[in-house]
């Protein structure tokens, strides 16, 4: 058998035991993607409890990720037990709106010092769209406020914090800001947002979402990267910005020259990763060039493909990767400590999708 229809076999073989390893992982509720942590008071940090846990912006990502693998799939019992599955995700998310603080939703929500964010807005609202557009008035509030504060170039800063917020409330948001996460607009989190605003309703939100194209187009590196504030790796917020310009039909040069980069990041045996292969990076390397709408040569893919299939695990998993990172020191302007998360279903579901394509 040729290598080409090698790697073939392996793709499909390997298909089946993600898939099934998914399912069962979402019998439990995902129960592997709760991201537990201490911020202690010594810190500063005024938490009724030193330790946080959320899974909220984890599943609301896992189940859009979920919704773009039956988006390629052939598997008819697949496709239908995902279209359940983000339902009832929506569901979740939507229970764990914030209702004491205007921005909607709010990492790690119990924690006084950490804003209601864009980002996790966005997964919220990127959901509801795809799997229950019932939820939709969720966003309402949160929107309004973040496009309220847009500037005219389409920066909009990350943490979503109203005048209407309780005055202490807001008050020890607001120094978490000055103390650990920072001030400021992050691309990654932008390209994630317009995005999802676009999802909704291009019509009603088209102007907004070109400014915000505009943007993603102005902070790109001259090498062709994209700033991963709140993410490990290059990949992911190459993706984020990618889909946004090729969605709203901009940025033909910018995506040319994220994807010339990409390539020329991939590794010898056909693998992505900053230090070593790495299948997360690899799998999220793929989605990125496959939504720019610029293929890799089969070639250099049949290799890439070859390293996630070896790299997978005999319950069908993938290795956990860091995927979300948190620097507490952004504020002094870096230096950490960082915070990182790691998920194999996470993991698993990115790989899924890369091996679909």
């Amino acid at each position: 058998m040729g290598t080409r229809e090698a790697v073939r076999t392996g793709v499909a073989s390997s298909i089946r035991a993600a898939r099934e390893h998914l399912r069962q992982q979402a019998e439990g509720g995902f129960p592997e993607t709760r991201h537990a942590m201490r911020f202690p008071r010594a810190a500063g940090f005024t938490g009724a409890s030193e330790a946080h846990s959320t899974d909220v912006f984890p599943r609301a990502v896992l189940a859009g990720v979920l919704l773009d693998t039956v988006e390629l799939d052939d598997d008819d019992d697949f496709r239908a037990q995902v279209q359940a599955l983000a339902r009832r995700e929506a569901d979740h998310v939507a229970a764990h709106r914030l209702r004491d603080r205007a921005g909607g939703w709010s990492y790690f929500p119990d924690l006084p010092e950490l804003p209601p964010d864009l980002d996790s807005l966005s997964a919220a609202m990127l959901l509801f769209a795809r799997a229950a557009p019932d939820h939709l008035p969720l966003c309402d509030g949160p929107v309004a406020l973040a496009l309220g504060q847009s500037r005219e170039d389409g920066a909009i800063a990350t943490w979503l914090m109203s005048p209407e917020d309780d005055a202490r409330d807001r008050a020890r948001m607001e120094e978490g800001v000055d103390r650990f996460w920072g001030h400021g607009a992050d691309v990654d989190v932008l390209a994630h947002f317009y995005y999802a605003l676009w999802t909704r309703d291009p019509q009603r939100h088209m102007a907004a979402v070109r400014r915000g194209a505009r943007f993603v187009q102005a902070r790109q590196a001259p090498d062709g990267a994209w700033e991963a504030a709140w993410y490990h790796g290059q990949a992911y917020a190459a993706g984020l910005c990618l889909r946004l310009l090729r969605s709203v039909g901009e940025g033909a040069t910018a995506a040319g020259r994220a994807v010339d980069l990409l390539r020329r990041r991939q590794r010898s045996d056909g693998s992505w990763g900053v230090k070593a292969p790495d299948p997360q990076e690899t799998a999220l390397a793929l989605w990125a060039i496959g939504v720019s709408g610029r293929p890799l040569p089969e070639a250099d893919r049949e290799r890439a493909l070859g390293t996630l299939i070896d790299a997978q695990r005999p319950d069908g998993s993938w290795p956990a990767s860091p995927w979300i990172k948190m620097d507490v020191g952004r504020a002094r302007g870096g230096g950490g400590p960082i915070l990182s998360y790691a998920s194999a279903t996470l993991t698993t579901a990115f790989v899924l999708r890369a091996l679909l394509t």
